[in-house]
């Protein structure tokens, strides 16, 4: 939040200007369209921060951009409140404000780590509930990559809205209603049957055989033969629902390997069983948006903003998934939620409009409704795309990913970019152990902090004599640096750690930065509703902390110096962390 004090520092500085008469016929700011923009520049000489704002005013005020620019740096230098935030403030052609951070601003930013620690980014409670729904893949197959995607981004977003002061609740749709589950109960008999040796077909185009066995052999395991001589009906429905369980568990195994879990699983089948679907046709009509034709009823959705009207019931009498899906959506309404978001794989943008519809057509707020899309991930091995799975011999299973690469890196992974953009996941880059990994590069960074707090506090061996050397650090002065980091608010425990280089005090500066905009990135993020952002965040700051650590020594003969970097380093440890939370991939103590 650097660059938000230092706009409007420089905001005041030209209302002023421009009151007292120094803006040429800008008498006063609201007199001037150009927004105030703190930018990095290119060249540490130039500073830590600068503005190009006096270039954009120069037509405006009718001056040349650098005597503008002389003139705002003037005022700003009238500020008083600045005296202990910028060390210096300075103009250079044609027409910039440079500003070099004062010590005040960095080393309270350290302080504000120390004394939030895991709070610290967090933003207040809202007080407004959330409802997240994600994932919601039919029980009648493995989930593949493409669930994957949707699982990770969904998990990410939920820890993102709850870390930006929202109240979330993490929702399973189960699609264990209609044709795919009916055709599910068929083979499941089926093969049920023939397990048991009975000569019986397998339906021609069922879901595949080599994919059920497992979980047929896992239900005959638990309920062996008590189903044989039932009729073919009941068999399907029994051995059927038997499956599904046995699948949607197998999920929800998987999902909890990904450290994803749900507070609810809703039933497609209990909105039927409930008479909610029944309920809200009734609804529709209600309200005037219903038509019979070709012995179909259909809403009228083309008044309601969609491309065409669409069937709610077909002429068999079976409802389609616009009106089982509207009768759900209902049901989230009722439940009082401030915003519900859904998240939806790209090949589903048609359905947005119908759904949003539907919503404004039973009398509820269709802003309350966000459908976030996420687009296919393309996965890479030996520099080819991956096309088919090993084991199932079609699309890429989210377990095998997994297993390949682990937990952590699958998450980073499919939580770094938006969700907009086509993933490509390279698994050879995921294993790897480098700085080129950025899953890795970041934990590793983690561990790093860990390592050198460690060191700090562990007794070494000399290596010529063999003695135990006391370590730099006693454990009661680390207690008595942590209470100091915590209390003292302005941070004048930290002004030692920087060096008299400028080179490295700037490397110093610059992490220091990076942990002060974490609050403002998670601000961002949410409202972008984009955890893709922190993880980038956390890879940048990874990088800081490397070259911070390259050329800055931490523990050092003057305890002072010592003191206050290794509370930069704890602070570093501390965002890392929080950042690393919110995408759900671990923070390693040791690697």
């Amino acid at each position: 939040m650097i660059k938000e004090k230092l706009a409007e520092i420089v905001q005041q500085a030209f209302s002023s200007a421009c009151l007292d008469g120094a803006m040429g016929p800008l008498k006063s700011s609201a007199d001037c369209s150009v927004a105030v923009v703190i930018e990095k520049p290119k060249s540490a000489e130039h500073g830590d921060f600068a503005c190009g704002m006096a270039l954009k005013l120069a037509s405006q005020a009718k001056f040349a951009p650098l005597r503008i620019a002389e003139t705002l740096a003037l005022y700003i230098g009238k500020n008083e409140a600045c005296a202990a935030y910028l060390e210096k403030v300075e103009v250079a052609a044609p027409g910039f404000i440079n500003f070099t951070l004062g010590t005040g601003w960095l080393t309270e930013t350290i302080s504000q780590v120390h004394s939030l620690g895991p709070d610290y980014g967090r933003a207040v409670d809202t007080g407004k509930r959330v409802l997240v729904e994600y994932v919601s893949a039919n029980p009648t197959g493995e989930l593949h990559i493409g669930h994957g995607r949707n699982a990770v981004f969904g998990s990410c977003l939920a820890n993102l809205m709850k870390f930006g002061g929202y109240r979330v609740d993490q929702e399973f749709y189960i699609n264990d209603y209609g044709e795919q589950i009916l055709q599910l109960g068929r083979c499941a008999w089926a093969l049920y049957q023939r397990l048991f040796g009975q000569q019986v077909d397998y339906p021609t185009e069922g879901y595949p055989e080599e994919f059920l066995r497992d979980f047929v052999q896992s239900a005959i395991d638990s309920v062996g033969d008590k189903y044989l001589k039932v009729s073919d009906e009941e068999g399907c429905s029994i051995v059927g629902d038997l499956v599904k369980d046995l699948i949607i568990e197998n999920q929800r195994t998987l999902l909890k390997s990904l450290g994803i879990e749900f507070d609810l699983w809703y039933s497609e089948r209990s909105l039927h069983s409930s008479g909610n679907v029944v309920d809200v046709l009734k609804e529709f009509e209600k309200h005037g948006f219903t038509y019979e034709k070709d012995g179909a009823y259909w809403l009228k959705a083309q008044e309601l903003g969609d491309e065409r009207d669409r069937v709610l019931r077909k002429s068999t009498g079976a409802t389609t998934y616009l009106a089982n899906d509207a009768a759900y959506h209902l049901t989230k309404y009722g439940r009082n939620y401030d915003l519900m978001i859904n998240i939806w794989g790209a090949d589903h943008h048609g359905q947005v409009p119908g759904l949003k519809g539907a919503v404004r057509a039973l009398g509820q707020d269709p802003s309350k409704l966000e459908v976030i899309l996420t687009q296919m991930v393309n996965l890479s091995r030996d520099g080819q795309i991956v096309k088919m799975s090993k084991r199932a011999g079609t699309v890429i299973m989210l377990s095998e990913v997994v297993d390949e690469v682990g937990a952590d890196a699958t998450r980073y992974y499919l939580a770094e970019s938006s969700p907009q953009n086509t993933i490509n996941f390279d698994l050879d880059l995921a294993k790897k152990t480098g700085r080129e990994n950025p899953a890795f590069y970041i934990q590793y960074a983690h561990a790093r902090c860990c390592a050198i707090l460690r060191k700090a506090l562990e007794p070494s061996t000399n290596n010529e004599s063999g003695e135990v050397e006391q370590p730099p650090i006693s454990p009661h002065q680390w207690q008595e640096f942590l209470r100091e980091y915590k209390e003292d608010k302005q941070g004048r425990v930290f002004i030692a750690l920087f060096d008299p280089d400028l080179v490295i005090a700037g490397h110093q500066k610059a992490l220091i930065a990076r942990l002060e905009t974490f609050p403002a990135e998670v601000e961002e993020a949410v409202q972008a509703r984009n955890p893709g952002r922190i993880a980038r965040f956390a890879y940048d700051l990874a990088n800081d902390l490397q070259k911070f650590y390259e050329v800055s020594r931490v523990i050092t003969d003057d305890l002072s110096v010592s003191k206050a970097r290794l509370g930069l380093i704890f602070a570093t440890k501390q965002v890392l962390a929080n950042a690393l939370g919110i995408i759900g991939v671990s923070a390693p103590e040791r690697m």
